[in-house]
């Protein structure tokens, strides 16, 4: 007995080793009323709530137009996670998150395009991160998707 116990702690520990957490602490497959409450301690507010997102804002950032956690298949838990920030007036603040995510993640993105601004970073198994500026340079898109949950909507044109 004492060897299954000792043996699901062990798988326990494993699986939170290998979970991967990103930006503002959140995981892939977190309970979505777990990060909620840690959002909230941070500062967050929610400011929206539908079956399948939550979007938060946080004063304390104020680069920060908003937080969304996504629940694509409505079971409680998150399944991808996008921040957006205005980064007209502070150019500088690109380069501090690349610096950021690349402390988190521990690994440099993947080479993009020359004069293409977006950086991107395999993840292990089905999830990604994707960095990216709009058109105009005035906000900066920070993804953390599960490749597997965004095919699963299939394109618009396959229908």
């Amino acid at each position: 007995m004492k060897k299954y116990i000792i043996l699901v702690m062990l798988y326990l520990f494993m699986a939170a080793l290998m979970a991967v957490t990103g930006l503002y602490d959140l995981s892939y497959a977190q309970d979505m009323a777990e990060a909620h409450t840690a959002l909230l301690a941070k500062g967050f507010e929610e400011i929206e709530n539908d079956y399948a997102a939550v979007i938060y804002r946080n004063a304390k950032i104020p680069e920060l137009i908003d937080l969304e956690l996504q629940d694509t298949f409505d079971v409680g838990s998150i399944s991808s996670w996008t921040a957006r920030f205005n980064v007209e007036d502070n150019p500088g603040f690109v380069q501090k998150m690349l610096s950021d995510l690349k402390a988190i993640h521990k690994k440099e993105p993947a080479p993009s395009a020359p004069n293409i601004e977006d950086w991107f970073w395999d993840l292990g198994d089905t999830y990604e991160l994707g960095m990216y500026l709009s058109e105009d340079k005035s906000v900066l898109t920070i993804e953390y998707i599960d490749i597997d949950e965004s095919w699963s909507w299939g394109d618009a044109s396959d229908w």
